[in-house]
């Protein structure tokens, strides 16, 4: 069984889903494909990140008896935002993409991860 804070890392992860699919639709209808894509390419960004640390504290979560440990927590940590900031290197060097965009789609996710955060159930 999950326990809280895993449940509450998947129902952000669902949030930022929406979000992203939302974020996306409103880009492409209002400035064209090519911002669309640019802001999808962003918000999957924060969304794979969101997502590795979903399976970490999914994964600590199925083994109670070994619990995570502040160092376990800080190298997950680094790994998250080296995994950032090398897909949004990436990103910002394509020529199909606009790196305004991109930064907009990945501010969005990351803005709604941190709302989802303080609003609780």
């Amino acid at each position: 069984m999950l326990n809280s804070i895993a449940r509450q890392a998947v129902r952000i992860l669902g949030w930022q889903m929406t979000g992203l699919i939302v974020l996306t639709a409103v880009a492409a209808t209002l400035y064209g494909g090519r911002v669309g894509r640019s802001v999808l390419i962003g918000a999957a960004i924060g969304l794979i990140a969101t997502s590795y640390l979903v399976f970490v504290l999914i994964k600590h979560s199925l083994r109670p008896a070994r619990p995570a440990t502040v160092l376990s927590l800080f190298g997950n940590w680094f790994v998250k935002t080296g995994l950032v900031l090398g897909l949004l290197a990436i990103a910002l060097q394509a020529e199909s993409l606009l790196p305004a965009a991109v930064l907009t789609g990945l501010a969005g996710s990351l803005l709604t991860y941190w709302l989802t955060m303080l609003v609780r159930r």
